[in-house]
């Protein structure tokens, strides 16, 4: 079981499928996402079953009805990733409870290795790195979700370890997001604890290290310069060229035009060909989950998506002394699906959203009582590890 849940991690985590199809083969790319899923019911039928995360399952029945009923001219595509979604969001909290939080973290770390041995020995891509991630957005929030996580654990050389490599790969991905949230996080970290000072200054010389000697590799070069004029207080107006904000604004029209019931399914996903009724002629993805899913599905669909990340967030700050990581991630999070219109897709988002929703029901349920149960096969200690031993478990 240990080894079946570090590699539905891998799978998940590190994007190998993802990674694959682009470097491999799409064959291969096909049987590592059909190997997710497979994995996926293997573990979910045998290991003890949580509870479905409602919520998320609601919001993907409302989410496509709405959608279908309204344009169903992309609805080819929709049985499959529907399902996909549904298994992931119903069987993957099974996993969540089950996992420590060395092994999330390890396997993050995976993840930014690939980033770092990219940025040093792979050449002419670009200069943004993004590792097993293909995409610099992600790869960034990968780290992002890495470095907050590392606040939950008590090793505090593999937290340090870690969180270095993880600010290092962030870095490398130039992402301003990440810059922002990275900084953030060590600023806040200091009201958790004066000791964490160190933090800052330490934040302070890798970005300046990283500046420093940036021109050495393959790195940016525009980014790498507006990131080093940041250190004197100046803002390069070309990083300001092509924005996000544009692409968003191609948009507007149409969500205006049809307010509570959207466009209709996949009309936000840059997958819209034009026809005489709507005339959509526009390429481009809008890059944004939250105007996709008012764009496509409506104003109803929209607020009940905010309302269960809102849940998320408020209870971030409320516990925040003691689970800071729950804020920061949930903040990550928020920021970087103003960046994709794919949400239903992103499988890390997807079990990024599963984690914070259990870690935020246990710690506002800490005194749950424990229920046992006799089994065959394994044991479950209070501390949900599995022993190959006939007898009780303890479930949470």
């Amino acid at each position: 079981m240990q080894i079946l849940k570090l590699l539905i991690l891998l799978l998940i985590l590190c994007n190998l499928p993802g990674y694959a199809l682009v470097h491999i083969s799409a064959a291969m790319g096909s049987l590592l996402s059909y190997c997710t899923f497979l994995c996926i019911i293997l573990y979910y039928f045998l290991a003890v079953k949580a509870k479905p995360m409602v919520h998320f399952v609601i919001f993907g029945f409302l989410f496509s009805i709405i959608s279908l009923i309204v344009d169903s001219q992309y609805s080819t595509t929709f049985l499959a990733g529907f399902s996909k979604y549904l298994i992931f969001v119903i069987m993957v909290p099974s996993l969540i409870r089950d996992l420590k939080n060395e092994d999330i973290y390890i396997v993050l770390l995976i993840g930014c290795l690939s980033i770092l041995y990219e940025a040093v020995f792979v050449s002419g891509i670009g200069g943004r790195y993004s590792g097993f991630y293909l995409n610099a957005n992600l790869a960034a929030y990968a780290c992002l979700f890495g470095y907050a996580f590392g606040l939950t654990l008590k090793n505090k050389t593999l937290k340090l370890i870690g969180q270095l490599l993880f600010s290092i790969g962030g870095l490398a991905t130039f992402s301003r997001t990440f810059l922002l949230i990275w900084v953030l996080i060590n600023i806040l970290s200091v009201f958790l604890d004066f000791k964490n000072i160190y933090k800052l200054f330490i934040c302070v010389c890798l970005f300046a290290l990283f500046v420093s000697f940036g021109d050495k590799l393959d790195f940016n070069s525009q980014r790498l310069t507006a990131f080093s004029d940041m250190l004197n207080g100046k803002i390069d107006p070309k990083m300001k060229e092509g924005a996000r904000t544009e692409t968003w604004a191609l948009y507007y029209d149409k969500i205006l035009d049809h307010p509570f019931f959207g466009n209709g399914y996949k009309t936000f996903s840059g997958q819209t060909g034009g026809d005489e009724i709507n005339n959509f002629n526009i390429r481009v993805g809008v890059h944004n989950t939250y105007l996709m899913v008012m764009g496509e599905a409506g104003i109803f669909a929209l607020i009940y998506f905010l309302w269960i990340y809102g849940y998320l967030l408020f209870n971030g700050l409320r516990f925040f002394k003691e689970n800071p990581s729950i804020f920061f991630v949930t903040f990550s999070l928020m920021l970087y699906m103003l960046t994709i219109h794919n949400y239903f897709d992103v499988y890390l988002v997807l079990f990024t959203s599963l984690w914070l929703y259990h870690k935020t029901y246990k710690i506002k349920n800490p005194e749950t009582p424990e229920k046992v149960r006799v089994t065959k096969n394994y044991v479950y200690d209070k501390d949900n590890h599995l022993s190959p031993k006939a007898g009780m478990e303890f479930l949470h």
